[in-house]
């Protein structure tokens, strides 16, 4: 099994997150935000499959709390962010309450978007710029479920995602609510978890590379999966048609895209490390996307721009990227800086 980490998984990441945030911008690209909006989310499920890993002598407390330092400390830290700029912000207007403070901390706390999925009213919980951080808790606990399986059933945890997927989808039609930390979710990506640890054993570039028929046929296939059983959002518990569609459309449509990634990575070079650059900091770029618009609104309003045109919709989406990649790069080197002065002796 190669470790080494493969720059075309980055450049799949960094797909997808522009996929996020043209959805969240509402830019239309005809037909991509139905293609692309299969897998788009889905595809870090499995991509995080194809980069499991667990040391020989690595214990569930040592795995659990390197995951919460990758994904829950990053959300606690941002929801920290998000409540201070809410507060400070309607407390200058004099609307802040102690209620209203109290029911966006439990929002934060809860880690989903909203209460109810089939009732009409939701009961919005994240409605402080906040909204596409649901993700950190979802995957952290999907790794977490994948981990036990991995340990205790170990080749034969294949029995064991299916009785998760089983498990996910009891919940998804018998419960009155949407879960806290999208439990439901984790349950349901177990699938892809597998897909992708177990696609990340063979050598799948030779594969297809000899048998470039195979790349045709899938694409197909997730066409017409795409067509029949449609987008989905997977944050609010929404799988099209069928939860079992939507996972095999994902797994094609993620593999897809790594192909392509991968040729991106091979043959244009400068496109490939752009990419790869947004793919290295796809958790920065999440959380601090929805910020990054609302400023460059108000910007935007400020100087007469019409921020609902197309072209400004593009120019928001580029600072959306960019400047959460200066934020992640500022992070790491401080990181970096601070653990160097920890090893002086």
């Amino acid at each position: 099994m190669n470790k080494a980490r493969k720059g075309y998984l980055d450049i799949a990441k960094a797909f997808g997150i522009i996929i996020v945030l043209i959805n969240h911008i509402g830019l239309g690209l005809a037909g991509a935000n139905r293609y692309f909006g299969a897998f788009y989310v889905s595809e870090f499920f499995f991509l995080a499959g194809m980069t499991f890993r667990v040391k020989e002598q690595e214990s569930a407390r040592d795995f659990v709390k390197k995951k919460a330092k990758r994904l829950v400390l990053p959300y606690l830290g941002y929801s920290l962010f998000y409540l201070l700029w809410f507060s400070l912000r309607t407390g200058l207007a004099g609307n802040l309450t102690v209620r209203e403070l109290i029911y966006k901390l439990l929002g934060c706390v809860y880690a989903r978007n909203y209460l109810f999925f089939h009732r009409e009213e939701k009961l919005y919980l994240m409605e402080i710029m906040n909204a596409p951080m649901w993700f950190l808790p979802s995957l952290f606990v999907g790794l977490c479920i994948y981990y036990g399986l991995y340990r205790t059933l170990g080749e034969k945890r294949g029995y064991g995602v299916l009785m998760c997927m089983a498990a996910g989808l009891v919940l998804h039609y018998v419960s009155p609510v949407l879960l806290p930390w999208s439990i439901d979710t984790g349950l349901l990506m177990q699938p892809l978890l597998f897909a992708g640890e177990r696609l990340n054993q063979i050598d799948y570039i030779a594969v297809t590379r000899k048998k470039l028929w195979i790349l045709p046929m899938i694409l197909l296939t997730f066409y017409l999966l795409v067509t029949f059983n449609g987008a989905g959002n997977i944050s609010v518990g929404d799988y099209g048609v069928s939860v079992a569609l939507f996972l095999l459309s994902s797994g094609l449509g993620t593999f897809l895209c790594i192909m392509v990634s991968y040729y991106i990575e091979r043959y244009l070079h400068f496109l490939g490390k752009v990419l790869m650059i947004i793919g290295e900091n796809t958790l920065d770029i999440l959380c601090l996307h929805l910020f990054v618009f609302a400023m460059a609104q108000t910007f935007f309003g400020m100087v007469g721009i019409d921020a609902s045109q197309p072209m400004t919709q593009m120019m928001t989406v580029l600072a959306g990227l960019v400047l959460p990649i200066g934020v992640g790069l500022g992070n790491g080197w401080m990181q970096k800086k601070y653990k160097n002065i920890g090893q002086e002796k």
